[in-house]
């Protein structure tokens, strides 16, 4: 029997467990339907509802004259129980949120949402359902009820519903100096508070560990932790960071709170309200609910270069409580299992391995006829070929089109199971993948008939255009998340490319937080790579603002990430030609988006480069941009380039045949690789 994770208060308002949750009610059920409470089978506490519906009917929960926020709740997710139910039946039972009889959507189809699969169960398993609100709630802001409709009669079990928060990213002791979780660490002290302040250890809410510090702050007070005689270089300090619990406070005064950091009384500023740090937004929260504040060290530092005090002061009076307060050193190690880090450098050092993602025109590649899913045999030729050189990442990228050949329907499974073999071969072997949905911000529909096979009568679509929506891009990335969500060596690309967009810059990244929002629902806290509109190229990421709007370097802030995983994706060929950059040399020309990510405390990824392989001055290069992240490695976290004509490595078309004319080195990135990093 496969277990399920456990119920967690701290992030989940639970609906149901035993009996439902106070202020909620089943009495909105309709059609015909029967419901009773079981203790013969269940997956928490003593019992389950055992639900029989007949056709056209609906197990609702209901909390009429609430209004719960959208924007609050990642997901709506529950256990669910197929008993000897037709699996049909269960796929197409639609989940629905509505506000006072207004649905959010005509609802979402369970089929493509648990996990483990429906199609995986024993005869008395239990899987669990999460649906992101994304999916669910259409143009609802609010809503106050749940329910679960029957396409066709089917009986089920039910347990532990459950409205899901966002979840704070971890502690990690390996990119950041816990200064307390639980308790102070050494060295550092709570006593340099003023004002009054108060702070008590409480057990009853906390965001990390065990207990947090429950702070009541009068007037013009702060909580302060310092430690004195000592110094931290502010340039070992890429920002600030702590959980936050509003409790009952007022939220004009919780949002009014400034961190101010000094050096032995000399502050580095006047302080930095926290209002605009927080993800979750403080308006957003759920009643007890945490989220985290992270201000860049460059917002802090005014004058200082060096620190050893952090303040929170508070300008009226206020009592919250504060969790995880945290030095961030802004490294990025790769996710945890994905094995040794570079010593020196970026942490990601690849190669694209083109291939899966052509063999038709739909994707403007016309005359790109090269197409394989390549073999177990080949793909373990392949995999000993890129660790012998020294590669511990693979760039793979996908056609959205082969993957799901109808917006919203199921993925293809040939297609789906031939990129999942690539994906566990290679990372049983200690490679991360970085997924890559390679369709430039576009999909054909009518790519493949019903049949599944390939046709040539297609209409190409682009996202914003009135067909092709962000939801079809969270749909299609929320099954892929739920396929590879527990390996947490898989990156996952969201969009190669978009280009050309029908949208602001504004729009454009607003969508791509619905899907990153859709991604984290799932449960995923893998790394995430963010796009931006325009190729994702170097140069035009200060100069590009389609549509009237902002450019991306400044719609682009308004990302967040309840993982706190991100990276920003970025390529550049050299030279890129755009005039928008200094390239004088392949340093210079990624010089402008690194001084943009380190101010902003963002991270990149170059997942494409190249210099094509005629040009003389290409060995030279490639050693000044592989030169220029490693010694930014603050900012970069690692690379991959391209590896098709005219950019590969070797000398070969592309990567799949290197055998086909003998042993061919990669020659140009040699010094940057350790040959059999992997096995060492």
């Amino acid at each position: 029997m496969q277990l399920l994770p456990a119920l967690d208060s701290a992030y989940q308002t639970v609906l149901y467990d035993d009996a439902v949750a106070s202020g909620w009610s089943t009495d909105y059920s309709w059609g015909s339907i029967t419901q009773g409470a079981t203790t013969s089978t269940k997956v928490y506490g003593a019992s389950s509802l055992q639900v029989s519906s007949a056709a056209d009917s609906a197990l609702a929960l209901g909390a009429n004259g609430q209004a719960l926020s959208t924007s609050t709740y990642a997901a709506v997710s529950f256990a669910i129980h197929p008993g000897t139910a037709s699996l049909a039946a269960i796929k197409s039972l639609k989940l629905i949120v509505s506000q006072e009889g207004v649905d959010g959507n005509a609802g979402v189809a369970i089929g493509s949402y648990a996990s483990p699969s429906f199609d995986s169960l024993g005869a008395d398993d239990w899987t669990r359902v999460t649906i992101p609100m994304s999916a669910l709630k259409g143009s609802l802001t609010t809503f106050n009820k749940l329910t679960l409709m029957a396409v066709t009669a089917v009986s089920y079990g039910m347990d532990g519903m459950a409205l899901e928060l966002p979840r704070l990213p971890a502690l990690d002791p390996s990119s950041m100096t816990v200064l307390y979780d639980d308790a102070v660490v050494s060295g550092w002290s709570t006593a340099y508070s003023w004002g009054g302040t108060t702070l008590v250890s409480d057990t009853a809410s906390k965001a990390y560990g065990t207990a947090s510090l429950k702070v009541t702050a009068p007037a013009n007070s702060a909580m302060a932790l310092g430690a004195f005689g000592s110094s931290i270089a502010v340039a070992n300090t890429t920002a600030v960071s702590f959980a936050i619990n509003p409790s009952t406070s007022n939220l004009t005064a919780i949002q009014a709170l400034k961190v101010i950091v000094s050096q032995e009384g000399t502050d580095g500023n006047a302080g930095v309200a926290i209002g605009a740090y927080a993800n979750p937004s403080l308006g957003s929260l759920a009643p007890g609910q945490w989220t985290r504040i992270k201000i860049p060290m460059s917002a802090l530092k005014g004058g200082l270069t060096t620190f050893n005090k952090i303040s929170v002061q508070s300008a009226s009076a206020v009592a919250y409580g504060i969790d995880g307060i945290a030095l961030e050193n802004g490294s990025t190690p790769p996710p945890t299992g994905v094995g040794k880090t570079y010593p020196t450098g970026v942490a990601y050092r690849g190669i694209n391995r083109a291939g899966m993602e052509y063999g038709s025109d739909w994707g403007g590649w016309t005359g790109q006829t090269y197409y394989e899913v390549p073999s177990s045999t080949q793909i373990t030729s392949e995999l000993a070929y890129y660790k012998g050189k020294g590669f511990n990442l693979i760039r793979l990228p996908i056609a959205w089109e082969r993957l799901q050949h109808t917006l919203n329907g199921p993925l293809d499974m040939a297609y789906s199971n031939g990129m999942m073999n690539y994906i566990n071969l290679a990372t049983a072997q200690g490679f991360s993948i970085v997924l890559d949905l390679h369709n430039y911000n576009r999909y054909a529909t009518g790519a493949f008939d019903d049949a599944g096979n390939q046709t040539g009568g297609y209409a190409q679509h682009v996202i914003g255009d009135g067909t092709l929506t962000v939801n079809h891009l969270a749909d299609v990335w929320t099954k892929l998340a739920n396929l590879v969500k527990t390996n947490p060596k898989v990156i996952l690309n969201l969009m190669n490319e978009p280009h050309d967009l029908p949208m602001t810059s504004t729009s454009w990244f607003s969508g791509i937080q619905t899907v990153m929002n859709a991604v984290r629902a799932t449960g995923s806290t893998q790394l995430i790579l963010v796009p931006n509109s325009r190729a994702s190229d170097v140069g035009h990421w200060n100069t590009w603002a389609p549509g009237g709007g902002p450019v991306d370097s400044v719609a682009a802030l308004s990302i967040t990430d309840s993982a706190n995983n991100y990276a920003f994706d970025m390529h550049s060929y050299y030279p890129e030609g755009y005039g928008s950059n200094d390239e004088s040399s392949y340093g210079a020309q990624l010089t402008v988006v690194t001084n943009w990510a380190r101010a902003n405390g963002k991270k990149l990824f170059l997942s494409e480069m190249g210099i094509r392989t005629q040009e003389s001055y290409a060995q030279g290069q490639i050693t000044n941009a592989l030169t220029f992240m490693n010694n930014n490695r603050d900012v970069w976290i690692g690379w991959s380039p391209w590896d098709l004509t005219y950019w590969q490595l070797t000398t070969n078309n592309h990567t799949a045949d290197y055998t086909s004319n003998g042993s061919t080195p990669v020659n140009w990135y040699a010094a940057y690789l350790t040959a059999n990093f992997l096995a060492l």
